[in-house]
């Protein structure tokens, strides 16, 4: 059983970005940035690997995680931490922003760590209840951050039920996976988890229940609502198979978690869920991509984000129309909500990684390199520059390998596909 030599690299550079996850600190970004480039060799590497046995595959996929685990987290972590915390007091994170006069009682060491004081909770209620339970046992870093670590893993699981292990290693050998998860702490491989149960659960049996698969779309929704369009595909995909009446559960059943678990945030007066008041929900920027090339045309267009809610509502009804498959819609949904989305984070990236193992789409691929562009904005605001907008060169180096990409994949797809009809004719 021969190691590949990518593997060092991995290793290495994951042993690199382990002490230096503190943000505050501008040399901390510099070295986490070396350490990414070392693993990121080692991921390109990884690229060219025919055959993988599951021994090196499962090493890898878990000793990085193991490496960074300790690290020093994203500032998101404390806001779930608090929130969690909050709820085992009998507050609710809607009702109280972490700087209500009400909860200065019971501020702990970490409370000044929180981001966006002013602002309520933002996260579905499904995964406050997640954040309570974990919170009922510690609200200690490494207990969430090993949560949404072996979610990962699990995710990681399931591609290997659908693709060989050389091709998974796209996605549990990638760098900003392996960050963002266990390094950061950020909990969207909570919701990555079960959309990908659900897609191989679809399109690897079709004998498998819609309600079933919707329920799993479901469970995504309410951890993170960024999922729901995707339910829309169950119904439309096999629309001569469904009928008007499993149409309607399937709809009703991809509700239910988000209803069930809103339950314990909502009263007959109230069920505000999304702090829509807030600067930050209202016309918040970070890293955009059209939004921000639309600013430089029309600036009135910064003082709302809600603009960009229609034209992404047509672009994803024209691909449910368009998609022939539950992956290659969920790759084009979240590629066209990334480049709308007025507000990107460089955590946002993985939503789309595990729909793109086996695809050799290099756009995607050059992305999960090039998202790391992101980290210059907490590299300057260590330095005292509260500005958080990447410059012209920063916003077209993050954002054009994904186009470039796109764009040389998709041409090739044409010439394979203008190549198919020549050879039948």
């Amino acid at each position: 059983m021969i190691m590949p030599k990518c593997i060092w690299f991995l290793l290495i550079g994951a042993m690199m970005i382990a002490p230096y996850g503190d943000f505050r600190q501008p040399s901390n970004v510099i070295h986490f940035g070396y350490g990414i480039a070392v693993m990121s060799l080692g991921f390109i590497g990884s690229w060219r690997l025919k055959a993988l046995s599951w021994q090196w595959f499962w090493f890898v996929a878990i000793a990085t995680r193991l490496i960074i685990l300790p690290m020093y987290p994203g500032d998101d972590i404390w806001r779930y931490l608090w929130e969690g915390y909050l709820q085992n007091l009998g507050f609710s994170p809607y009702e109280f922003a972490p700087n209500a006069p009400e909860l200065i009682p019971y501020r702990l060491a970490w409370w000044s760590q929180i981001n966006h004081p002013g602002v309520s909770a933002i996260y579905p209620p499904l995964t406050q209840l997640g954040f309570r339970g974990l919170a009922s046992i510690s609200p200690h870093v490494i207990l969430f951050k090993s949560s949404f670590a072996i979610a990962d893993l699990l995710t990681c699981w399931l591609l290997t039920k659908r693709f060989s292990y050389a091709d998974t290693t796209f996605y549990a050998w990638n760098p900003l996976v392996i960050y963002s998860f266990a390094g950061g702490g950020h909990y969207d491989s909570w919701f990555i988890l079960p959309l990908v149960a659900a897609w191989i659960a679809w399109e690897m049996d079709l004998r498998v229940s819609p309600l079933l698969v919707s329920c799993l779309i479901g469970i995504s929704i309410a951890v993170k609502w960024i999922s729901l369009p995707l339910l829309g595909f169950l119904g439309w995909s096999r629309r001569s198979q469904i009928n008007f009446r499993l149409g309607i559960l399937i709809a009703a059943e991809g509700m239910l978690p988000i209803c069930l678990s809103a339950i314990a945030f909502c009263d007959v007066d109230s069920c505000t869920l999304i702090p829509t008041s807030s600067t930050f929900v209202s016309h918040g920027r970070s890293a955009e991509f059209l939004p921000y090339l639309l600013a430089k045309l029309w600036h009135p267009s910064t003082k709302t984000n809600s603009i960009f809610a229609l034209p992404l509502g047509l672009i994803t009804l024209w691909l449910l129309w368009k998609a022939k498959s539950f992956q290659e819609l969920a790759i084009a949904f979240f590629t066209s909500l990334y480049l709308i989305s007025p507000i990107i984070h460089g955590w946002y990236f993985t939503w789309i990684m595990p729909f793109a193992v086996g695809t050799k789409n290099w756009g995607v691929r050059w992305l999960s390199l090039s998202a790391f562009v992101y980290f210059v904005l907490p590299y300057r605001q260590a330095l005292g520059d509260r500005h958080w907008q990447l410059t012209d060169f920063e916003t077209w180096l993050l954002w054009l390998p994904l186009l470039l990409g796109w764009g040389w994949s998709y041409g090739r797809s044409l010439t394979a596909a203008r190549g198919e009809i020549l050879k039948k004719s």
